[in-house]
């Protein structure tokens, strides 16, 4: 590919590229913010898959770069984001030279130099239980011509490449802590995974399973900030307790609010309540090693047989969008020529006829081969939506003749062994979009987890498309977005028919803080409400 070529493409992810100035860490910490959501199960930013935890990671750690609420990444432990221009990025975009800060510390005391971006990333190239290696195996190795010059080839060109090292999975951790801990050890349950050693604008206090995580400003922080005493993490799962909490003023910030509850937080008077498109959706995933749902009609049938939009004005209130695939319309990747399959209870039976299901006992459940169509749908306790929505499609999968059981799940084992070793029939939750349409991970038959590759991806449905594994090789080798555009037209046009996952809605995120908290700019995409939290100030 060209270098003109190539220039595009970044400029047309990222809009602005920023350089880091270096500032004097001489912020004075005041006051607190509380926020509450549901409980957190690590704070080893490699083993973390949820939106929760990077909140509290957000402080703790730091990244190369990072990307802020608009989609522009910004420089974070680098001076400077990588481009052409600025020459750190080779004109053949294979390789890319990161310039470090000088000035930063792990909350020990130690520098971070060049040589712990290197130990992050043959951790991540390690260890067994790491979420993905998605991109991070798409570097040869790497130099370190000095402390603080750290230069990456990879094996060949990657769109998008960039966006890995601004995931929170990309957290760059202390080789000096870790380096006597074998891959194999690289675990939630290592000490380290629970009393993390950082180089973020915060420090742990304290993390009390089950009831909170208390962050401390770290003094020494390299960068602006921070200008918060205190970040305090409360684990509340209910929605409802966490709106009674915003009203006492026992939390200032709730990640779990529901449609009904807008108007309610919206009359709080100390609280700047906003509506805003984002980038996450929720969905139900079919295991599809259970031979129910091997064939296509079936999954199809359930998803006529769900009322989405019912779902959206009844549980969220209005406060959503129907989903047709994992590719939100905030992207620019999103197709809009797919519309959300009709509620059709009609066509949802036919499909099940024509895939030999009947109901041969007259008992109302469908059967086949001796098989009734029954199957169980897990998602998270104390999530009063999902709950609202599995009872939605248990009512009306049933006219269809399918016996659905709801499994409620405490969310630190749904979204552990549960979801993690694929111990489920269907299994309900949300997940958040990266800023960039490539979904590898998800959807490619190599990111199946398995005990042969150590329960490695994030391909929990167990998902194998050959055409769809092509397409997604290919969408990632491509360096011009026009170019890449009608592979993710294909890639979401083959999910609308063969339904990994069945769709359910966009979010339309309802974000709450205090009127006095400065610089609160909640971002779409998977870098969470608080990238900036170093920026985090309350004004009188």
């Amino acid at each position: 590919m060209r270098k003109s070529s190539f220039i595009v493409l970044i400029i047309a992810l990222f809009v602005a590229l920023g350089t880091n100035v270096v500032l004097a860490a001489n912020a004075k910490p005041e006051g607190q913010i509380v926020i509450v959501g549901t409980d957190v199960e690590t704070l080893n930013p490699m083993l973390s898959e949820s939106t929760y935890e990077t909140v509290v990671l957000n402080g703790i750690f730091s990244q190369l770069i990072r990307m802020d609420e608009a989609g522009n990444l910004v420089p974070d432990l680098a001076l400077e984001v990588p481009t052409v221009d600025n020459g750190g990025i080779s004109p053949d975009g294979k390789v890319f030279t990161f310039h470090l800060r000088k000035d930063a510390k792990w909350h020990d005391g130690k520098p971070v130099t060049a040589k712990d971006v290197v130990f992050t990333w043959e951790m991540i190239m390690k260890a067994p239980q790491v979420v993905s290696r998605d991109g991070f195996d798409d570097i040869q190795r790497m130099e370190t011509p000095d402390d603080y010059t750290v230069v990456m080839y990879l094996k060949e060109q990657r769109a998008a490449w960039l966006l890995n090292w601004a995931a929170i999975s990309g957290a760059i951790i202390p080789s000096h802590a870790w380096k006597d801990v074998a891959p194999t050890e690289f675990t939630k349950a290592h000490v380290l995974s629970r009393q993390p050693i950082g180089s973020g604008p915060f420090k742990l206090a304290e993390w009390k399973s089950g009831s909170h995580v208390i962050l401390e400003a770290n003094k020494e922080y390299y960068g602006e900030g921070p200008y918060l005493a205190k970040l305090i993490y409360r684990a509340v799962s209910d929605n409802n307790t966490q709106l009674t909490m915003l009203k006492t003023g026992e939390a200032d910030i709730a990640m779990s609010l529901v449609g009904d509850q807008y108007p309610q937080a919206e009359a709080i008077k100390r609280l700047q309540v906003s509506l805003d498109p984002g980038s996450a959706y929720t969905h139900m995933t079919f295991n599809l090693d259970n031979p129910l749902f091997q064939d296509k009609r079936v999954r199809q049938s359930l998803n006529y047989a769900l009322p989405r939009q019912l779902i959206v004005e009844k549980v969220l209130h209005g406060i959503g969008v129907p989903a047709t695939t994992s590719t939100a319309p905030v992207l620019w990747a999103y197709n809009d020529d797919l519309k959300p399959y009709p509620f059709d209870i009609e066509k949802a039976k036919q499909l099940l006829t024509e895939a030999g299901w009947v109901d041969k006992d007259g008992d109302g459940i469908r059967e086949k081969d001796g098989k009734k169509l029954a199957f169980s749908l897990s998602t998270s306790a104390g999530a009063k939506e999902r709950a609202q929505i599995a009872q939605i499609a248990k009512q009306y999968w049933k006219e269809i003749g399918v016996d659905l059981e709801i499994k409620l799940v405490e969310a630190t084992m749904l979204f552990g062994d549960v979801l993690e070793n694929r111990k489920f029939d269907m299994i309900m939750f949300g997940w958040l979009t990266p800023a960039d349409p490539d979904e590898f991970t998800l959807y490619h038959s190599s990111q199946i987890p398995t005990p042969e590759n150590e329960m490695l991806g994030q391909n929990y449905a167990g998902y194998v498309n050959p055409k769809v594994d092509q397409l997604l090789e290919k969408g990632k080798a491509l360096l011009d977005q026009e170019e890449r555009l009608p592979v993710y037209y294909e890639i979401q046009r083959i999910l609308y028919d063969e339904l990994p996952l069945l769709y359910c809605y966009y979010f339309v995120d309802i974000h709450v803080a205090p009127k006095n908290l400065e610089n609160w700019r909640p971002a779409p995409f998977t870098n969470g409400i608080n990238w900036n939290v170093n920026q985090w100030k309350l004004v009188k």
